[in-house]
């Protein structure tokens, strides 16, 4: 009698425990592949963005450092409130706030920052684009403008939650641990137990009751949580998080859930009358029978009226509940029923061979029924278990992308599959002041407004004289009969010209800038113009660029450190460059959108590969339009991107007379088709001159098979 009362207490004890450490491996598995995983927590934090809880607090912290840094604007606050709304809720911001989450996500869980701050800081570009409309007040904003949402040092017990960030981030792989644990538990507790079957039904049902208390927390707590904070706005952002991190803890629920309606099944006898019968008798007894005193009585009224509030005050959310429990008790009846159909399939065997003469062994019946019921239950856990653990885990869709390079045809094409419309020589604009013999009728920024998403652009190093700028000419030696073959000895001997009066220079004001050949002859930032670019970016989220750099003498160090000047580094593709590569939209939506490559050093900088090990090229120097070739240049046949150079040669001055003829619809629409036939691969960069000239949109539309 003591041994079985020994037996009894271990079995219940093990229940128990392997109760709990299911749920606290559901609640560790949600956490570290939610809110410890930085691409998820980022996706999380965008997508709460929609709440008006969470909106509101943000425009008022825009509006706020907007008069931080205008301190003059405070008679405006509620216009840039309002108009803060608008942006908050606009595609540019949530990218934004998804980037400067993921950063932030992973200093924290680093422990490499000391006060992590979750500031946005391209919110300048975003607003003063929404403010179009109103120049007047665009006009007073600061252009460069960053909103800290939240900061570490505010968080009560910040350094303790860093902390246990920290070590839940971990311990990402203890909620398999758990998870299996309480099943063998649990398995132990039947095996201890006299009454196996009585014994896993209500562990079962403990499991299922505590999916279901999760479900409710998740769907519901927010309303909770959102009341404890005196402050209204508070209580609306904290209910506005809640329901943007805690809606994907439901799923788990609802796999925990699965795990206890097995076992509950699987241990239910449907032959008999069951405990299911038997507690669904007793629950609608205490529900239609008058309780015998008068408290049960006031607590039963009481229950039922609180149901019946929640009905009215919350329709859609109770219905999902009743949705949610008649679901399961449907699932337990067809589980019942197909773990029943397999223990009626052995007496029919049974059957067949004594009316074949034979006699079936019982023993061996027996461990028949109970291995297919055993396997059929560990298949139906093992693959809950696998939906609760799978990686990666869900997530939101923050910035829906609509569209990518303008059209939403292109998102679910990889990268080399795409037709990119590119400029040569893209930074020599004829717009810009004193830029002697241009290739582009405008700058990169317009090019960017126009459509080109490709760039062809040189670097070099310079320094300024008033206004103009001085090659630093000891990294130019080995290039001069380069630049005179480029430039032509009347363009080189004007650029000396030039030079020569430039007397002076300050070599520690020395800087990278964008030239064709000598900067002499036209000279632009490159800082300045990756800003602009970063600033493109940032206000249209589904844009995707390559960049290949003419790097004559620039170290890759210094091309690396202007990307992290400029912040155009945080949109850099740090991907293979390889196939298969990714779709637009997977670029976009991991912020990776600019692919850079170098012609001729990259070394040192991972994310800067060398252009003619992943392009392969035709020829580039034409003098007339009867000379185009399509035939293997630089990077012979091995990358997997083509470089299709399309221009006449007129040194020293190119002629947008000559653009007008090879860059017309046809002509130019048959030399691409022609390559893509020669070289039997996609032409991805149509590089022209005077891209506004002709038809290169249009052809580049019809090469990737978009209807103008």
């Amino acid at each position: 009698m003591k041994a079985n009362r020994w037996r009894t207490i271990a079995a219940g004890i093990c229940g128990v425990l392997g109760v709990m450490f299911l749920v606290f491996g559901v609640l560790l598995g949600y956490a570290t592949r939610s809110l410890f995983n930085s691409d998820v927590f980022s996706d999380h934090v965008a997508a709460s963005l929609s709440e008006p809880g969470v909106s509101t607090y943000v425009a008022g912290k825009i509006a706020d450092g907007v008069v931080a840094a205008q301190p003059d604007l405070i008679g405006l606050r509620p216009v840039i409130v309002a108009g803060s709304r608008t942006v908050v809720s606009s595609a540019p911001f949530r990218a934004a706030a998804r980037r400067a989450a993921r950063e932030a996500h992973r200093t924290l869980l680093s422990g490499t920052g000391k006060d992590v701050l979750l500031s946005i800081p391209d919110v300048g570009e975003i607003l003063n684009s929404a403010l179009a409309m109103k120049p007047e007040l665009a006009a007073k904003l600061p252009k460069r403008l960053s909103a800290t949402l939240a900061s570490l040092k505010d968080v009560p017990a910040g350094d303790a939650v860093a902390r246990l960030a920290q070590a839940v981030r971990r311990a990402r792989f203890s909620s398999i641990a758990l998870i299996l644990l309480g099943l063998g538990l649990l398995g132990a507790s039947a095996a201890a137990a006299h009454e196996r079957r009585r014994t896993l039904y209500r562990a079962g049902l403990a499991l299922t009751i505590a999916a279901i208390i999760l479900w409710l927390i998740a769907r519901f707590g927010g309303f909770a949580a959102g009341a404890l904070p005196h402050d209204p706005a508070i209580g609306a952002l904290v209910f506005g998080l809640w329901n943007g991190f805690a809606a994907g803890l439901t799923r788990w629920a609802l796999g925990l859930g699965l795990v206890g309606l097995v076992l509950a099944s699987a241990s239910s006898e449907p032959s008999k009358r069951g405990y299911l019968a038997d507690s669904t008798e007793a629950a609608w007894r205490w529900l239609s029978t008058p309780p015998p005193g008068a408290g049960q009585q006031f607590l039963r009224g009481l229950s039922v009226l609180v149901v019946g509030l929640c009905a009215l005050a919350w329709p859609l959310g109770v219905l999902g509940l009743f949705a949610l429990l008649a679901g399961g008790f449907f699932a337990f009846l067809g589980l019942r029923e197909c773990f029943a159909a397999t223990l009626h399939a052995l007496p029919e065997m049974d059957q067949r061979v004594r009316e074949a003469g034979g006699e079936p062994k019982r023993k061996g019946s027996n461990v028949a029924r109970i291995s297919l019921v055993g396997g059929l239950g560990l298949v139906l856990v093992a693959a809950a278990v696998v939906w609760l653990v799978r990686t990666p885990t869900e997530r939101t869709a923050a910035t829906v992308i609509t569209a990518c390079n303008g059209y939403p045809e292109l998102c679910d094409r990889r990268l080399n599959e795409v037709v990119f419309p590119t400029t040569h020589n893209s930074m020599s604009g004829a717009d810009i002041a004193d830029w002697m013999f241009p290739n582009q009728n405008k700058g990169i920024p317009k090019q960017l407004e126009d459509g080109v998403r490709g760039f062809l652009i040189d670097a070099h190093y310079g320094m300024p004289v008033g206004d103009k700028i001085k090659t630093e000419m000891d990294s130019e030696q080995v290039s001069m009969a380069k630049y005179e073959e480029a430039l032509g000895k009347e363009g080189v001997e004007a650029a000396m010209r030039i030079r020569d009066r430039l007397v002076g220079g300050d070599e520690k004001q020395r800087g990278i800038y964008m030239a064709h050949g000598l900067c002499e002859l036209g000279a632009t930032s490159l800082v300045e113009t990756f800003g602009k670019m970063r600033d493109f970016l940032v206000e249209n989220p589904g844009e995707i660029l390559i960049i290949i750099i003419q790097d004559e003498g620039v170290t890759p160090q210094d091309i690396a450190k202007c990307f992290e000047e400029s912040g155009l580094i945080d949109f850099v593709y740090k991907g293979a460059v390889t196939p298969p590569w990714p779709t637009l939209r997977e670029m976009a939506e991991s912020d990776q959108r600019v692919l850079v490559l170098a012609e001729n050093n990259s070394a040192g900088v991972p994310w800067y590969h060398q252009a003619f090990d992943v392009f392969q090229e035709t020829p580039y120097k034409f003098e007339n339009p009867t000379e185009f070739s399509n035939k293997p240049n630089r990077g012979g046949k091995g990358g997997s991107l083509l470089l299709m150079n399309h221009w006449i040669e007129t040194t020293p001055m190119p002629k947008p007379s000559n653009a007008a003829i090879v860059n017309a619809y046809d002509f130019l629409l048959a030399r691409a088709r022609a390559c893509q036939k020669q070289r039997r691969m996609l032409p991805n960069l149509i590089a022209v001159d005077f891209y506004a000239t002709g038809d290169l949109m249009w052809v580049t539309q019809t090469m990737n098979g978009i209807t103008p």
